[in-house]
């Protein structure tokens, strides 16, 4: 007879099965593929006041970051989409590689073109839209 000891402990223990398959789709810092959470590095300010659970709050474009290291949390949609760098200001900014755009969202690389499945992040773009004051909507 075989025991199969992993699947009594798992049976026994769901909330241990559950927490093993939460803790592994949360929210990675700089190392993930989806926006970060509001408060944090990367993501949006806390409303009303503007404020960020980690780092500073970059009221005029309403993102999170660390000034000791401007591009952390912030991922440009991905690697093969574009690059975090500091602009002038030494704020965070991304480099956005070819086929790819951030008119839309200042931290965000958008497709040049709607592949098959369209990227939900990315507003398709209007004749009256311009982009601008968009950036503050997402970021990261």
């Amino acid at each position: 007879m075989t025991r199969r000891l992993g699947s009594k402990f798992f049976a026994k223990f769901p909330a241990v099965t559950l927490a093993a398959a939460l803790l592994t789709a949360c929210f990675e810092g700089a190392e993930r593929e989806k926006p970060a959470p509001p408060g944090n590095l990367g993501g949006l300010c806390l409303a009303p006041d503007g404020h960020c659970t980690e780092g500073q709050c970059n009221q005029e474009k309403n993102y999170c970051y660390d000034a000791a290291s401007p591009c952390e949390g912030f991922f440009c949609g991905g690697d093969e989409r574009g690059e975090c760098v500091l602009d002038q200001a030494s704020q965070p900014s991304c480099v956005c590689a070819l086929g790819f755009n951030n008119d839309t969202y200042a931290l965000y690389c958008c497709p040049d073109a709607p592949g098959p499945e369209p990227d939900p992040n990315c507003a398709p773009a209007s004749a009256n839209s311009g982009g601008a004051g968009s950036d503050a909507s997402s970021s990261g």
